[in-house]
């Protein structure tokens, strides 16, 4: 089955504060983002509360702006899946609520992506 996706992706690594319904933070890093969502991932051995349908809260780092919006769990990429041989486990969320001026700052970033500005 293929995922038809509603905006283009680019590869980007930034960091990225979440913070779940429990109140706990935990930074993870950014593998790809779209105005739409993002895969977050951690190299960190440890297991995270995550399963699709979580919504979380969470800050993306952006040179000296922070872009701040609640996103879904959509997908979970376990340890010792197909996935994961090629790519970090870890998590894709769904963009659902994101103020406009973070939205702009979101697709401010992605445009910087594209000109092939580094993080």
């Amino acid at each position: 089955m293929t995922v038809q996706r509603g905006a283009e992706r680019v590869q980007v690594d930034a960091f990225v504060k979440v913070s779940g319904a429990d109140g706990q933070e935990v930074v993870f890093r950014t593998r790809d983002l779209s105005e739409h969502g993002l895969f977050l991932y951690t190299r960190v051995a440890r297991s995270y509360p995550i399963k699709v349908g979580s919504t979380l809260q969470i800050e993306l780092y952006d040179f000296d702006q922070q872009v701040a919006c609640k996103v879904v769990v959509v997908r979970v990429v376990e340890s010792g899946s197909a996935e994961s041989d090629k790519f970090p486990t870890g998590f894709g969320v769904k963009i659902v609520e994101c103020d406009d001026a973070a939205r702009e700052a979101l697709r401010t970033m992605i445009s910087r992506v594209k000109a092939g500005e580094v993080y």
